[in-house]
């Protein structure tokens, strides 16, 4: 039993010495590594459930302000407009009524070129009525007016909105063309023609003058009438009637007859009096009308012949008094 004894001291001691020669060799070499220590728990106590590390995330950096846009200016509201209708005078002078008829006064006239508002219109679209800065003028044929729609300011002016070109000076507009191609101022024997009233509706004038083609005729008859082309006073001639019936009946192929005198139904306020009084003045007519219509070359149109004064010895076509007596016109 002491044997035993013995050599279990004899082994404790062999291998406390081991241990301190195992500590001495690693001195001054290495730290040594710290042995985790347990928690002492509770009896009866679970142990604690390793936490996992928390990854930290990085600090965002802070946000640059956000670059400031400098705020346009608000754009000016565009001034209110309306359209309305606006004619240009194509004849080269146009006689204007109190209302839409050939039977009406004559008010006064306007020219070639010149611009007026449309305010308003016949109802077989024959006639327009002129207005001007807001006052009425008159009533015209619509067909010797160029007609549009413009934008004008919405608080009645009549010029357009936007600001116009200046316009260059106004010039005398040419007088219009014929076509150079006319026929001879000769009759047959016999020969033919007949009266028409070509004045006013150039659609009616140009069927009128086919029929009589197509019948054989040669020459057409139209009044002239003294006061229509004259009446706005001395020198003043309105030839935009007179241009369209002359090329007209120089287009279809028929030779004309123009009968010049003044209308006894429409003469009554007429500036040159009744026959035979107004000899001079209207023996000036008379020569415009044919230096006008001369057949030329170069002329508006061609008038292959004359009746100078219609039914003379009739006291109502003569200044209501025969011709054989010297006479006072009568009002």
């Amino acid at each position: 039993m002491y044997a035993k004894q013995g050599r279990l001291i004899v082994g404790l001691v062999a291998l406390l010495a081991v241990l301190i020669l195992a500590g001495c060799g690693r001195g001054g070499k290495q730290e040594p590594t710290p042995t985790p220590t347990k928690t002492p728990m509770a009896a009866g106590q679970a142990p604690a459930t390793p936490v996992p590390p928390v990854a930290v995330q990085p600090t965002p950096a802070p946000a640059q302000p956000a670059e400031t846009q400098p705020t346009a200016p608000a754009e000016p509201a565009a001034p209110a407009t309306k359209e309305v209708a606006m004619g240009t005078v194509t004849a080269t002078q146009l006689n204007v009524r109190s209302d839409p008829s050939t039977d009406a006064t004559i008010v006064s006239t306007v020219n070639q070129g010149e611009q007026y508002e449309i305010v308003g219109r016949s109802q077989d679209g024959q006639w327009v009525q002129l207005g001007k800065e807001g006052a009425l003028i008159g009533w015209v044929a619509a067909e010797y007016m160029q007609i549009e729609t413009v934008t004008v300011p919405a608080d009645g002016g009549s010029q357009p909105a936007q600001p116009a070109e200046p316009a260059p000076a106004p010039t005398q507009p040419a007088a219009p063309v014929g076509s150079g191609n006319y026929l001879p101022a000769t009759m047959l024997s016999p020969d033919y023609g007949a009266q028409a009233f070509l004045w006013w509706r150039s659609e009616i004038a140009d069927r009128d003058l086919t029929l009589m083609k197509e019948a054989d005729f040669n020459w057409v008859k139209q009044t002239f009438a003294w006061e229509t082309i004259e009446g706005a006073g001395p020198g003043q001639y309105d030839w935009s009637m007179a241009d369209r019936v002359v090329q007209q009946v120089n287009g279809h192929g028929l030779k004309l007859l123009a009968r010049l005198s003044s209308d006894p139904d429409l003469a009554g306020g007429f500036w040159a009096g009744n026959p035979p009084q107004n000899g001079d003045a209207f023996a000036e007519f008379a020569y415009q009308v044919a230096n006008r219509y001369n057949c030329s070359p170069n002329a508006v149109g061609c008038i292959q012949a004359f009746q100078v004064w219609n039914e003379p010895n009739l006291a109502r076509e003569w200044g209501g008094a025969p011709p054989t007596q010297p006479s006072t016109p009568n009002s």
